[in-house]
């Protein structure tokens, strides 16, 4: 076997060993490949704040085995990420032989931690599905083989558990809280995003994003450039309405981002291109699932019922489209207030996800 690292067939290599790995599997589309791209483009933003290593491990005859890319974030120095990791089964071998460089260079660059499954930024991606690997993934969520948790659990020193929840419109409303949301609605007023003044409305998001997320363990600061370059790269996909802002006398106080599974118009092992985004805006697209991939308020406004609104509102808009049914984003098991938001219409998590952790100072002693 051989390790290659920073090698200019990366991603070609790379989408041979995803042909290997997902060939025959109906559930499986490929999101990752063009948001890797950019990300590793050294024109891209993120490239330009960040340091990011594409390693591939090769078998004898020379066809990929493992693959990832090792980053460094400038806002997370002390960390070094594994991401976008992939592997094919029956290569426990291979994957130590990766692991093992990854600790290599966090020990030769004093790094406190190596964390795997997360992919640059929680924006980007972050954890492996652990159950659910028989039901299509939707758009931005995770999808993998289960062998990677063998794979890589045996390696951590500590794991993080995330969790997801699945609603049926047809059941699921806030009639109950509508006196709730009545009162409410006179203090926050919820509003879609203009996407005419984009860099704007960017840079609100990330400004909430870095106030509301700043004590999440695994979250990093942005800047507004590095959330522009993503969302402009989902141009042809995204609506105003999927961009919903709570106001307080013309203060963001909290957010919320939603999206068609986009996954339901590609085929099984393609990707988001010009024929989705042409079916997307067809009147009669056949998606029945959106995302509700983050919502956020301001830490002082907390308990205010600024979230009600926002549920509310991308419920409307969602059974207005067409849309039958919603699977948030994750969530840290350990975050309950979280947990309770988006769990307040399922009786109970519907996908598990994991993060793993070397601690390098503890294997260092």
């Amino acid at each position: 076997m051989k390790l290659l690292e920073s090698n200019k067939d990366f991603m070609k290599m790379r989408k041979r060993l995803l042909d290997g790995i997902y060939r025959d599997d109906p559930c499986y589309r490929d999101s990752t490949t063009p948001l890797l791209k950019m990300l590793l483009a050294s024109s891209s933003c993120f490239a330009s704040h960040n340091e990011q290593f594409p390693v591939i491990v090769t078998g004898n005859a020379g066809g990929p085995l493992v693959a990832a890319v090792f980053t460094i974030a400038g806002e997370m120095p002390d960390i070094l990420q594994v991401g976008f990791f992939e592997a094919l089964p029956g290569h426990q071998e291979a994957v130590e032989m990766l692991l093992g460089r990854a600790g290599e260079i966090a020990r030769e660059r004093r790094l406190k931690r190596v964390v795997i499954g997360l992919d640059g930024h929680v924006n980007h991606g972050l954890g492996f599905l652990v159950d659910g690997n028989g039901s299509p993934a939707c758009f931005g969520s995770s999808y993998n083989p289960s062998y990677y948790i063998d794979y890589l659990q045996r390696h951590a020193s500590s794991e993080e558990t995330l969790v997801s929840y699945f609603y049926d419109l047809t059941v699921s409303s806030m009639d109950a809280e509508r006196s709730v949301i009545d009162r409410v609605s006179r203090r926050f007023k919820v509003r879609k995003g203009n996407f005419r003044e984009m860099r704007g409305e960017i840079e609100i998001y990330t400004r909430l994003n870095n106030a509301c997320f700043k004590d999440h363990p695994l979250y990093s600061k942005r800047s507004m450039e590095e959330d522009y370059e993503l969302f402009r790269s989902f141009g042809p996909f995204l609506k105003e309405e999927n961009f919903l802002v709570s106001e307080l006398a013309g203060r963001p106080v909290g957010f919320l981002l939603w999206y068609p599974d986009f996954h339901e118009l590609v085929r099984p092992g393609g990707k988001l291109g010009l024929i989705t985004a042409l079916k997307y805006r067809l009147p009669w697209n056949p998606v029945s699932r959106f995302k509700m991939a983050e919502f956020g308020v301001l830490p002082e406004f907390h308990g205010s019922g600024a979230i009600a609104g926002l549920l509310s509102t991308m419920l409307e808009i969602g059974k207005e489209n067409g849309h039958s049914c919603c699977e948030s984003g994750w969530i840290l098991e350990s975050n309950a207030k979280s947990k309770g938001v988006a769990g307040r219409w399922a009786d109970r998590p519907y996908k598990t996800y994991k993060v793993f952790t070397i601690d390098m100072i503890r294997s260092a002693e």
